[in-house]
């Protein structure tokens, strides 16, 4: 005790500091602490206002510390919960008339408001962005997909940093902030492990994100999901056998909405949940396809009929409204053989199983949050991103990536396919026709701005904030009107200022007023264009381009429509008003000069993205593992292209087996591997297989090449294996790979859905790998190869 006291400070002083500074009562008990055998009466710090600045003097006593605070969201914000469908049709929800059972979206419908004139963009990434940042998508700079960057303002398919996104605003107002599932609005080629990140969605205001970048993904295993900016590998955890991405991206919704309300009770929270369901591959779940056998072997016929009957019953649709002809691509399901009959009566059961599945997780999000006891104070938002799409061709697909490279599957192919179609040794897509029941009572689909693309349900849920239960909103809302709106809601401003750059003004309005009144007024008027599809809406007149891909645009006509006494476009009366026809016309041009549309481009979308990517083929990779998976968008381009591989490997006398590059997925990949010892080059686009064998292996050092070269860019072609210098084996193929599929590139194993059925899972290549050198013939397509290229693709829509 005597040495501590000559040391200024005794023993129980010391205690009471201590336990001060452990639970900040014991200096407060003692009523200050003792120093030198002397009780220093506590001095407690003056209360300090909030937001002022630090005062900094030479002692704590005369100091004062910063009054700034977390930012807190305004008293009475509530949570918001927005679900985002994808290709999920007007009328493809039981509470928009569908046959297929919904009940959890009819619940949000039954407790809240139906709209039944939303509308949106025709297209995945520029809805993204307009709903984001309240801008036009050509402002937002998303005029198509973020898949390539045409140079010009409105097209750079990477959202724009001159507006805040709702996150952003959100999380600066005080809240959580959260994404779950399909991003899609930064640059495809961003999305590799050297970025650029500054789209990624951690960049741009969420708080955590558990997403993907691309059109869609494999649901039964993902090639390229992330954790923030931390690739996932689903092969590598405990449920991979049973994984199903809907189920994981509501499971993940719950995760993140639990973890929140146990630390930050007080804070409320914005969750996106951007389902990948019901874009293709149709992908469901065997229970939930199987419900539905038998159900629509009536035809897509009798399918918008009763679709139709009952938006009437419910008075969604009125009750003159007439079906619309089937939309080019479809015929009527009576003219088509039995066989024909069968197989697409089994896309749809695919499709129905696909929605039913997204409807149960959408119930497991709503159970949480009424477990939380917060369903109540949670404005939860659902809509669809476009109309039903197109994309599987008039016959439909068992592989959407075969169709999409001009390789239609026989019939007899899909048929053989029946049994397991949905599951994950197909990648299904359904027919047209399927596309015009999931629109009804509309015209066309996806990627036209034609009510079939843009006319989509949005529901709206806050029982809280909205007295309304199960009432119809006929106003008119687009896809920019829901930031300002849901900003409306949380009772926040979104900033002229943010990160230092002038904001763009917001396009849209809040309609928040029509949460208490069906008569509120909202905004009359809005252009649209897509791909050279133009459109242009004002009150209850609409006026539509005709027109013919590969035309001049200046010979189109223009439909004009009356939409109160004709609400599907069924009759063009451009010629008995032709002043109002002409008036749209120059909103439409003024709109368009405004907001980056020029110029047009009506460009297939398989040949924007080669003509695109064959100006940034690069000539030479070399890699020298360990290197990290590529997504495919940030992966060497060597598809329908001469290019070769040299892979040196270390193989001790154990190693037999394992995958030393793999590109792509069974639905159309390619991979090199080793078999008991045997080397192999596999192509895959299902249904077809096509295999090189090159013999064995020795133990040791060697060097394995693959060469391909090309008769005809991007079909035909002959592929060679090479071990130490020897060519061992060749093979012309009957149908080249022309494009990977959603999974990218892997050394040392396939990651994400495997290439080949010759082995499971990732299957590691346990030898060493030491170098893995990609050598790419880099010239431009000639003009004949670019008119072969796009006969092959029998380009329909």
């Amino acid at each position: 005790m005597a040495d501590d006291a000559k040391k200024g400070i005794d023993r129980r002083s010391l205690l009471i500091g201590g336990a001060a500074g452990a639970v900040g009562a014991g200096a407060v008990a003692a009523g200050g602490i003792y120093v030198k055998g002397q009780l220093t009466p506590f001095i407690a710090p003056a209360p300090v206002a909030d937001g002022a600045p630090p005062q900094i003097a030479e002692s704590y006593a005369a100091s004062r510390p910063s009054g700034d605070k977390p930012a807190r969201a305004p008293v009475g914000a509530p949570n918001i919960l927005v679900i985002i469908l994808d290709d999920v049709g007007f009328a493809d929800l039981g509470c928009y008339g569908s046959e297929i059972p919904t009940p959890a979206v009819d619940a949000l419908a039954g407790a809240g408001l139906r709209y039944v004139n939303f509308r949106t963009t025709a297209m995945c990434s520029p809805t993204r962005a307009s709903f984001l940042t309240g801008l036009n998508h050509h402002k937002a700079g998303m005029g198509w997909l973020a898949d390539i960057d045409s140079g010009f303002p409105g097209y750079r398919g990477d959202l724009t940093r001159d507006a805040a996104t709702l996150p952003e605003v959100l999380r600066e107002g005080g809240y959580g902030t959260y994404l779950v599932g399909k991003w899609h609005v930064n640059l495809a080629a961003s999305n590799g492990p050297a970025g650029p990140f500054h789209n990624w969605p951690t960049q741009r205001g969420f708080d955590q994100a558990y997403w993907f970048q691309g059109h869609s993904t494999d649901y039964w295993r993902p090639g390229a999901l992330f954790d923030g900016t931390t690739l996932i590998d689903v092969a590598a955890r405990g449920d991979a056998d049973t994984y199903y991405a809907t189920d994981d991206f509501a499971d993940q919704a719950v995760r993140y909405i639990n973890t929140h309300r146990a630390l930050t009770p007080d804070k409320p929270f914005f969750v996106q949940l951007a389902f990948s369901g019901a874009h293709s591959p149709l992908h469901a779940r065997p229970a939930d396809r199987d419900a539905f056998k038998g159900k629509y072997d009536a035809g897509w016929d009798a399918v918008r009929r009763d679709r139709l009957a009952r938006q009437q019953a419910m008075g969604l649709i009125a009750p003159t409204t007439k079906l619309p002809p089937l939309s080019k691509g479809a015929e009527p399901w009576d003219t088509l053989s039995a066989q024909e009959r069968a197989v697409y009566a089994r896309y749809m059961e695919v499709y129905a199983g696909v929605i039913a599945g997204l409807d149960r997780a959408i119930g497991r999000v709503m159970a949480a949050l009424a477990a939380q006891g917060i369903a109540d104070d949670t404005l939860v938002m659902l809509f669809s991103d476009n109309g039903g799409s197109p994309e599987g061709t008039p016959g439909g697909t068992p592989n959407i990536f075969a169709s999409a490279l001009g390789r239609a599957v026989p019939l007899a192919d899909a048929a053989r396919l029946g049994p397991v179609m949905g599951e994950a040794d197909t990648c299904p897509h359904y027919p047209m026709g399927w596309a015009n029941a999931s629109n009804t009572p509309f015209r066309l689909y996806k990627q036209f701005t034609s009510l079939g693309g843009v006319a989509d349900p949005l529901i709206v849920r806050w029982p809280k904030g909205i007295a309304a239960k199960g009432e119809v909103r006929r106003q008119f809302v687009h896809v920019i009107d829901l930031f300002p709106t849901l900003l409306d809601a949380a009772k926040l401003k979104r900033p002229e200022l943010y990160q230092g750059r002038r904001q763009l003004p917001v396009d849209g309005a809040s309609f928040a007023a029509t949460f208490a009144e069906g008569t509120a007024p909202t905004r009359r008027e809005q252009y649209y264009e897509l791909g050279g599809y133009r459109a242009y809406e004002d009150g209850k007149w609409r006026i539509v381009t005709v027109h013919e891909r590969g035309t001049d645009f200046g010979g189109d006509r223009w439909a004009l429509f009356d939409l109160s006494t004709d609400p599907n476009e069924l009759v063009d009366v451009a010629d008995r008003h032709p002043e109002i026809a002409a008036a749209l016309r120059a909103k439409w041009e003024a709109a368009a000069r405004a907001n980056n549309v020029y110029p047009l481009d009506d460009r297939n979308l398989i040949i924007k993205l080669s003509q695109q990517r064959t100006k940034d083929i690069r000539p030479i990779w070399e890699f020298r593992p360990p290197v990290p998976y590529l997504p495919v968008e940030a992966s060497p381009l060597v598809c329908g292209l001469d290019h070769s591989f040299e892979i040196v490997i270390d193989r001790p006398a154990d190693i037999r087996d394992g995958v030393l590059v793999a590109h792509g997925s069974a639905p159309a990949g390619y991979v090199i591997y080793l078999k008991d010892g045997q080397l192999f080059y596999e192509s895959s686009l299902i249904p077809w297989t096509e295999r090189i064998n090159g013999g064995p292996v020795p133990a040791g050092r060697s060097t394995i090449r693959y060469v391909q070269k090309m008769t005809v860019r991007p079909f035909e072609g002959e592929g060679a294996l090479f071990v130490n210098g020897e060519r061992r084996a060749a093979h012309v193929f009957e149908r080249v790979v022309a494009s990977p599929s959603y999974d990218g590139l892997s050394i040392g194993r396939d990651f994400g859905a495997p290439v080949s059925t010759a082995y499971s899972g990732p299957n590691p290549f346990a030898g060493t790998i030491e170098r893995v050198t990609i050598k790419v013939e880099s010239r431009a397509p000639t003009l004949q190869e670019m008119r072969r290229f796009i006969q092959a693709m029998q380009i329909r829509v």
